[in-house]
């Protein structure tokens, strides 16, 4: 996946919020399920209730481990009673077999031959109208259809990683170049831009979108228990039903849930005036801030460290410095009337910063079937 197309990151962000942008994908794992106990495989491996999933709805979810940790988060498609669709951030092919012991299912890992190209952007819609053979009016949010793009196969899904209308377009990797083509040529005209890591970086922490190993750390891959972290600390919460029966992690998270978490995932917001006056608008401190970062960066009150920053960037949207931090649950109520004086440690430098809701940016046609893209929300060159 490239970082970025252009010289500066700007152009394709702006495609995401004012046209299109079309990225790639390649490096998501897939796993087609299928079978008389696919679903018991399913909801036994997921946090969600793969029951409630209809056939051609996608549900998103979190993968745990037996001590309630997070593996990784993903997405499931259903295809039908018995055939699913998996898609993972990590290999996870191991752990899916091992569960499915004694199972009547068949697990294909259909990584290396599975392409999905993200439009993501208010004109997505109107473009893949112009080359689907099914017109995408009606595509609710978080369902896909089965269609073809100028006689090739897809599967088209209400989804996306940048907190805008968008879809994404699986295929048959040997198709995806092709696809790929037909798509930037059909956009031209309304401004489509190839987008990469960068943009999609910076949009998703604008839509408070977690993303692993760095907002959290699989727990496959932690180095201490510490690192280790469940939904429920990281705005994952809704994605665990706890009306299932059984699932993998569910006594660990019940317990947690009983307790009550000890850290949280929060929005933080800069203090914009204090560092363009202590550092000056065009400072190369200011200039790295604005590159979405990723480095975990200590969160303060006082002289007690409450957590940690573990994505930020400039928001473009919200004009303003914005981070994605864990913290102590005591400091985790944007709602406290008297909000305690935070700073995160950026470089050696005390940077005050305040709560703010997630997510900072959450537009109503990201989730509506009708075109309707208010100027205000596309007020952003």
């Amino acid at each position: 996946m490239a970082d970025t197309y252009n010289f500066s990151v700007m152009p394709e962000y702006l495609a995401i919020r004012n046209t299109a942008a079309l990225f790639d994908f390649f490096p998501l794992y897939v796993y087609l399920i299928s079978g008389a106990d696919a679903a018991l495989l399913l909801d036994r491996l997921i946090t969600r209730n793969i029951n409630k999933c209809k056939i051609g709805q996608v549900m998103y979810t979190a993968l745990c481990d037996a001590e309630g940790k997070l593996l990784d988060d993903g997405t499931v498609y259903r295809f039908d009673e018995t055939t699913f669709q998996l898609t993972t951030n990590t290999p996870t092919l191991d752990w899916v077999q091992a569960n499915a012991t004694g199972l009547q299912v068949e697990i294909q890992d259909k990584t290396l031959t599975t392409n999905t190209l993200p439009l993501q952007g208010p004109k997505s819609r109107a473009i893949l109208n112009q080359v689907a053979a099914t017109n995408l009016d009606g595509l609710k949010y978080f369902n896909f259809i089965e269609t073809k793009i100028c006689e090739i196969p897809v599967v088209i899904s209400r989804t996306g990683y940048t907190g805008d209308l968008g879809y994404e377009v699986w295929s048959d990797a040997k198709d995806a170049i092709a696809l790929w083509d037909i798509l930037m040529e059909a956009g031209a005209t309304d401004g489509i831009q190839p987008a990469g890591f960068y943009a999609l970086d910076l949009a998703r922490i604008e839509a408070g979108l977690i993303w692993y190993e760095y907002d959290y750390t699989p727990s496959r891959q932690a180095q201490t228990d510490t690192e280790k972290v469940s939904p429920l600390e990281v705005s994952l919460a809704w994605t665990v039903d706890f009306s299932k029966a059984s699932f993998i992690g569910r006594e660990a998270l019940l317990k947690e849930k009983e307790q009550g978490v000890q850290r949280q995932l929060v929005g933080l917001e800069l203090d914009r005036n204090f560092l363009h006056q202590t550092y000056g608008e065009q400072s190369l401190f200011l200039q790295d801030l604005r590159t979405p970062w990723r480095t975990k960066f200590p969160v303060r009150v006082g002289e007690q460290t409450i957590g940690q920053v573990t994505s930020g960037c400039w928001s473009p949207a919200g004009e303003n410095y914005i981070a994605i931090a864990c913290v102590s649950s005591n400091y985790a109520q944007a709602t406290t009337p008297v909000a305690p004086k935070m700073t995160v440690e950026i470089q050696g430098q005390s940077i005050p910063a305040s709560l703010k809701p997630l997510p900072f940016y959450d537009p109503d046609h990201k989730r509506s079937t009708i075109t309707s893209v208010p100027t205000s929300a596309l007020a952003l060159t």
